[in-house]
């Protein structure tokens, strides 16, 4: 299945490229799932362990499949699996990925790591005494049969499961089998490390008393030791590891060790999930999922509660604990307690003893973690805190309960994580996933009765416009904006839209104003809406104003608030909020923003609560010139592919908007992510695209870049004047990278950051991915303070290196390097750095006996080296 191997000399990964086919692989025809032809779970696991055979690392760690790989009825897929460099622990993260024949995306269906130690021990896999004593034989007539009925449907290469034999009850029982190749492929035995179809077909053994309903298929493994390979006949022993794990002992036919699982975990599949993995081709829409944690088990209630408009306590808590209760209802419970969250956060980042605390935000029913409606209020704070947290990593933690008071909240402290949720007493942290699409559903626009699109006339509105008539046939549309038919480019567009032969009303309405939308309303019943409208404000949080923040929140949650309420009657098809991922990522410089769109997430989840059509759609940055992307410049379209979020072309947008309201749910996230980049990425990412790359953990005060020790330590064994070359690189390598630059040669040392580019935002930046590779909590204000890359380096350097203060301990650890260094000369370089020695020592003997400088040369027993260093430092002979 893996053919071409590539190393990549810049990060010291590897690819393994190949394709997949029915024509290339016609044994793959023969493991379908509900008609679906997919390749197994054990397919994955044979990629893994070759590519871990061609990087040194044989052992599969631990491999998680998050899509299951569809063979497509004709043509077929590229397939890669990546292998990046090994990290301090010789560990390799892997990814496998495939791609239809005529798509431009790769879809990534399972990420795992390999290691280089030995895994289990062969003799523990030693099958030699068969069958097992006290093991009861199984009859598996009509087995196959069985299973098609629960959906398997395996072809004759996968009908490989021989016999089987229970010791036990329940869920303790253990089970051995036999299975081998059918004549037709055992051929191929030695093309695989261990054949797909055998050892699928031997797990199969598990499936025997399967209930009705379920279709388990693997989803994760863990420990795969392989003791041999090539083997066309196996005797196998599943045994029950803790919970739903499985552990898995293999042999070949005599019962030689081939191989050991350590863990196998199964999960339900079902037929409308898988078909609809299938048949999307949407690789960029995605959905939050909220996704349990284990509870720490040390946490502690050390923290001081405060009120949200109360003033800061000195001296600071490590940590405050503010709880956040909107009162009132939308839109002006929204303005007013945003108002004073922003109020909060100004104290809380402008205090200078507050730098090293944390501040810990308790809402209630703020996010959709569970089944307890959605408070769209509360939800708008987190988009404010989320932007406070980006701007300043590590300084917020937000948490949602479901419960009055304090309950839990020490264990969701515990976990380390920005943002948790608590459901039952269970803690969940959101993370991103790929939502699968059924683009066969029916359309929900209505073909006769009027659509209502507010900022239809210009950005993505006039898009979405254009799209729903000459897509969906939309024959009735209303489009609103401010100016109206004054509206730059309005009349081309309704001259477009009546050619192509939509009947189209346009009227000046500020839709934020809920007697203008009543109006508006009275004369136009609707079959669909569509909130396009909006603005944007940039400012970081700590220089946000109240009026910023009210302008902005206006035509977002005050127009989608009444459009929500004024069209309860209505019998509308669909409800389109144009939303925004800054709600969930890249929000910084967004406060208000996030908490505008977070706000339309929450509303959209509390109206399909209610039984309304709601779908609230995230979106990533389009790159169209329009809408809230139109004012970015270069640098911000830059600065957003280095993050992992790309802009996305008007078709994919439009795609996507498809997709997205044909999944059904209140929410989706249409974004185009690169993965690479994530993993590219020097700071902290995001909570919720954690689920996305393999990252580390959050990182600590003096926390090692990747490949090697920490920087502190680093820089302890350099001299002052490599401490300062080594920190000025660091300094204009991430300063290149932050401005788009091609390399740190293009950051003059001593040129302002403002002359070389750096806006407030870009400042920010720098400031996180600096705290993240020099472990320091840095100000915001790091490059307004060091203005240029010359003072920045120094400033650094006095916060990394100690002072030394035994100069006498400093010398002698220099001279056991020297005695280190000594060893290594070669003989007849021993007369030449002896008399270099003595020199030394003499000197030093005459000045620690003479405080003054003039202490007489030995000029009879110098060498020439050291003559020649007289004349030059004393004489001025050169």
């Amino acid at each position: 299945m893996l053919g071409a191997v590539v190393d990549l000399p810049d990060t010291g990964g590897v690819v393994l490229t190949g394709r997949l086919a029915r024509t290339a692989q016609p044994w793959l025809a023969d493991h379908a799932v509900f008609d679906t032809v997919l390749v197994p779970g054990t397919g994955l696991v044979e990629l893994a362990l070759r590519a871990g055979d061609q990087v040194g690392c044989p052992v599969l760690d631990e491999l998680t499949i998050n899509a299951p790989l569809v063979l497509p009825t004709d043509g077929g897929l590229a397939l890669r699996v990546t292998v990046d460099a090994a990290d301090d622990s010789g560990a390799r993260t892997l990814g496998i990925w495939s791609r239809p024949d005529d798509a431009t995306d790769w879809t990534r269906h399972a990420e795992g790591v390999l290691v280089r130690q030995a895994g289990a021990d062969p003799a523990a896999a030693d099958l030699t005494e068969w069958p097992p004593a006290g093991a009861e034989p199984v009859d598996l007539d009509g087995l196959y049969d069985r299973l098609r009925d629960h959906g398997y449907g395996y072809g004759p290469v996968f009908q490989g499961l021989r016999a089987v034999w229970r010791r036990g009850d329940g869920d303790a029982a253990e089970v051995w089998a036999e299975a081998a190749l059918p004549e037709v492929a055992a051929a191929d035995a030695p093309r695989f490390l261990l054949h797909p179809a055998l050892l699928d077909a031997a797990l199969h053994a598990n499936l025997v008393d399967e209930g009705a309903g379920d279709t388990p298929l693997p989803f994760s493994w863990r420990g795969v030791t392989l003791h041999a390979a090539h083997a066309a006949a196996l005797r196998i022993r599943i045994s029950p590891a803790t919970g739903d794990k499985l552990a898995v002992t293999v042999a070949d036919g005599h019962g030689n060790p081939v191989a050991t699982i350590d863990q196998v975990v199964a999960r339900p599949v079902a037929a409308d999930a898988l078909g609809a993995a299938a048949r999307s081709r949407h690789r960029h829409l995605y959905e939050v999922t909220w996704q349990p944690v284990p509870t720490p088990a040390a946490a502690t209630d050390d923290w001081t509660a405060l009120d949200i408009d109360a003033e800061l306590p000195e001296p600071a808590p490590d940590t405050v604990v503010v709880t956040l209760d909107p009162p009132g209802t939308p839109p002006a419970a929204v303005h007013e307690a945003t108002e004073r969250l922003l109020g909060l956060l100004h104290r809380w980042l402008t205090h200078p003893g507050y730098a090293h605390s944390t501040l810990a935000l308790l809402t209630r029913d703020a996010v959709g973690a569970g089944d307890t409606p959605v408070d769209p209020a509360a939800a708008a704070l987190w988009g404010l805190v989320r932007a406070a947290e980006a701007e300043h990593p590590g300084r917020f933690v937000l948490v949602d309960t479901d419960a009055p008071g304090t309950t839990h909240l020490a264990a969701a402290l515990a976990t380390g994580e920005p943002e948790v949720a608590v459901r039952d007493g269970q803690l969940l942290v959101p993370r991103l996933a790929r939502l699968p699409v059924d683009t066969t559903a029916d359309s929900p626009w209505p073909v006769d009765g009027t659509v209502l699109i507010t900022g239809g006339l210009g950005g993505l509105g006039s898009l979405v416009a254009r799209h729903l008539v000459t897509r969906h046939g939309v024959r009735r549309l209303l489009l609103t904006g401010r100016s109206g038919a004054a509206t730059p480019g309005a009349a081309e567009l309704v001259a477009d839209l009546t050619a192509a032969g939509a009947d189209v009303t346009v009227a000046a309405c500020d839709v934020a104003d809920r007697d203008a939308v009543a109006a508006l309303l009275a004369g136009h019943p609707l079959g669909a809406v569509v909130h396009a409208a909006g603005t944007a404000e940039n400012a970081l949080v700590d220089a946000l104003t109240p009026a910023q923040l009210h302008r902005v929140l206006r035509p977002k949650v005050d127009a989608a608030w009444h459009l929500h309420d004024l069209t309860r009657d209505h019998d509308l098809t669909a409800f389109v909020l144009f939303s925004s991922s800054a709600g969930w990522v890249a929000g910084a410089g967004q406060g208000n923003y996030a908490a505008a769109n977070l706000f339309l997430d929450a509303l959209a989840q509390r109206r399909r609560a209610d039984g309304l059509p709601a779908t609230s759609l995230a979106f990533g940055l389009w790159a169209t010139g329009t809408g809230m992307g139109g004012h970015l410049d270069d640098a911000d379209l830059h600065r957003m592919r280095r993050l992992g979020m790309p802009a996305m072309t008007t078709d994919e947008g439009l795609e996507l908007f498809d997709a997205a309201v044909a999944a059904g749910r209140a929410t989706a996230v249409p974004v185009r992510v690169d993965l690479d980049a994530l993993r590219r990425r020097t700071d902290a990412l995001p909570a919720v695209l954690r689920g996305l790359v393999r990252t580390p953990a959050r990182p600590t005060a003096g926390a090692a870049p990747a490949g090697g020790p920490p920087l502190a330590q680093r820089l302890a064994g350099l001299s002052d004047t490599d401490r300062e070359t080594l920190l000025l690189d660091l300094v204009r390598t991430h300063a290149a990278a932050v401005l788009g630059f091609p390399g740190p040669a293009s950051v003059e040392p001593g040129r302002a950051f403002k002359d070389l580019g750096f806006d407030s935002l870009a400042a920010v930046e720098f400031r996180n991915v600096l705290s993240t590779v020099t472990g320091l909590r840095l100000p915001a204000t790091l490059v307004f303070d060091h203005p240029e890359p010359t003072a920045l380096a120094r400033a650094l350097k006095a916060e990394l290196v100690v002072p030394d203060a035994d100069p006498a301990g400093a010398v002698l650890a220099d001279l056991d390097r020297l005695e280190k260094a000594l060893a290594e000369v070669p003989g007849d370089e021993h007369a030449r750095l002896t008399a270099r020695l003595e020199a030394v020592l003499r000197g030093w003997q005459d000045r620690a006996g003479r405080p003054d400088d003039d202490t007489p040369h030995d000029y009879e027993s110098a060498t020439d080296e050291e003559l020649f260093d007289v004349l030059e430092n004393e004489l001025g002979i050169s």
